[in-house]
């Protein structure tokens, strides 16, 4: 199967290329052209798409030929997409609502053998998926998937690859290096790029773009990103891990303008990473190894501060966080003196209890809140959902 970008009347091919500039579009700069390029040049926005061709439930969006620039009520159809590809594994999730998920994962091939990458949407909080198109490359080359409105989507890890057409084409983005990490809030996009060929670089870089565009942007910290720098994001807000045992958390309330320093609760040189609670307040939670094991650290004030939430027992050295609030929080895998995929706290990390059991406690490959009351979890392969803050767990069936 071939797949076609869309066409970029009126565009050079700068304008897909990486830009590395230190500077930033933000009111007041002495480039305003520049700030509006940044901000309007390029893919078709969910904002422009809406006020032609609304997006109703159990309704996909295709684009068929047509200019990117072309507004009108004629670049756009309804599909209700493909069947579910026969053995989908999910690898990774997204969701922008309720209603709206994307999986990424492996599936077997159309033609031949094997194991090929393969996406499944949703439009109807998960009573029905469908098969979209997926990136043309080896499910090797992308590994995981975010969208960051109903057209605009990132599938990366260790290529990156973006879709202004709610995953009709894919387009690859010449990213000089190997994205490992790749989220995106309140509009803007942020990538972790490390070396290529390098797993463990000790010089990685931040970069952003707005949500829609293919120009990358490198965001200038005030110290070097290394092995081990890690990020999260709330709304504007901006928390980067800097890595290279520095202990430095960098925050920034502008989408990395400018940042301040904080502290890093992991132990130098053995990485770590943060996650933001659900609940939009500054509570952060770190998952820190310490050699064979690892800790849970929380921190109520958007990291000045850290106390450990580490009571039930120490957790095996891949832990893995997602926060809700201060006080609840859920951990994979399970503490050493507990036996279960995934444990929960409401105590902000006094005590822990098994809510999700498995064969073996690292199937759990991701885990996550949309809200407060809403957080789903990949557990060898399938997706679960809660509705009660991660409590109680329900298996979602893939059906077309």
């Amino acid at each position: 199967m071939e797949f076609h970008a869309p066409s970029h009347h009126g565009q050079t091919e700068e304008s897909n290329s990486i830009r590395w500039r230190s500077g930033r579009c933000r009111r007041g700069s002495s480039r305003p052209d520049r700030c509006r390029v940044r901000q309007h040049h390029g893919l078709l926005t969910s904002v422009h798409f809406r006020g032609h061709c609304r997006l109703h439930h159990h309704e996909t969006i295709e684009f068929h030929n047509e200019s990117r620039n072309d507004h009108g009520p004629c670049a756009c159809r309804w599909s209700t997409g493909g069947p579910i590809p026969t053995g989908f594994q999910a690898t990774s999730f997204t969701a922008m609502s309720l209603d709206a998920w994307w999986m990424l994962g492996t599936a077997r091939c159309l033609t031949g053998s094997g194991t090929c990458g393969a996406i499944l949407r949703t439009t109807d909080g998960g009573s029905v998926f469908a098969g979209i198109p997926s990136p043309p490359v080896s499910a090797s080359d992308v590994s995981q998937l975010r969208f960051a409105s109903p057209l605009d989507g990132y599938a990366f890890g260790p290529e990156l690859w973006q879709t202004a057409d709610g995953g009709a084409t894919w387009a690859n983005v010449p990213i000089p290096g190997q994205v490992t990490e790749l989220e995106a809030a309140d509009g803007e996009a942020y990538a972790l790029v490390t070396a290529a060929g390098s797993a463990n670089s000790t010089s990685n870089e931040l970069l952003t773009a707005p949500v829609g565009s293919r120009q990358w942007w490198q965001v200038p910290t005030p110290t070097p990103l290394g092995h081990g720098s890690q990020f999260a994001v709330s709304g504007p807000n901006l928390y980067v891990l800097g890595g290279n045992g520095d202990l430095v958390l960098l925050y920034s309330t502008d989408q990395g303008a400018q940042f301040s320093q904080r502290f890093d609760p992991c132990t130098a040189g053995l990485g770590g990473s943060v996650t933001v609670a659900a609940d939009g307040t500054s509570t952060l939670w770190a998952a820190c190894p310490t050699g064979m094991m690892a800790e849970a650290m929380l921190s109520t004030n958007g990291g000045v501060t850290w106390r450990v939430a580490t009571a039930t027992g120490a957790f095996p050295n891949s832990l893995k966080l997602a926060a809700a609030s201060s006080s609840v929080a859920l951990a994979s895998p399970a503490p050493e003196t507990l036996s279960g995929a995934l444990v929960r706290t409401t105590n902000g990390g006094s005590t822990y209890a098994v809510v999700l059991s498995g064969s073996s406690p690292s199937t759990v490959s991701w885990v996550g809140f949309s809200d407060p009351s809403r957080a789903y979890a990949l557990l060898a392969g399938s997706l679960f959902e809660s509705s009660d803050g991660g409590a109680t767990w329900r298996s979602v069936a893939l059906k077309n």
